[in-house]
């Protein structure tokens, strides 16, 4: 189980910093840079026993990393945002299966979380 989270973690990184950079340092819209992000991580090659998970987080990392640089000021941000974002995803990976959003979903909730966090611990 400790493989599968740092598989989630890495992945949804590697997701969410790809797109963030992307629509704020190349100043590509950020639908663009997330469906890019999404495109570009298909072609990596992963050992068939995690099947596609390792795709579904990038995907949901790049949901994540379309967040607004004004929220987002830091990459350790968005390494705490995708650690929050692997636990959902590892916590739900058996719930809601066959239903459309739980990539957004998870996204959404990541981004919110550390946001609300950020805002009361500030």
């Amino acid at each position: 189980m400790s493989k599968f989270f740092l598989l989630k973690y890495v992945t949804f990184f590697i997701g969410c910093m790809s797109c963030f950079i992307l629509h704020t340092q190349f100043a590509i819209p950020a639908v663009i840079a997330s469906c890019l992000t999404g495109l570009i991580g298909s072609f990596i090659a992963f050992p068939k026993q995690y099947e596609n998970h390792p795709y579904a987080a990038i995907y949901a990392g790049s949901f994540a990393g379309m967040c607004s640089q004004g929220l987002i000021t830091s990459y350790w941000e968005l390494a705490i945002i995708s650690l929050i974002g692997a636990m959902l995803y590892v916590l739900t990976a058996k719930m809601f299966t066959g239903f459309g959003g739980k990539l957004g979903s998870i996204a959404f909730i990541s981004v919110a979380l550390f946001v609300l966090a950020k805002g009361i611990v500030l």
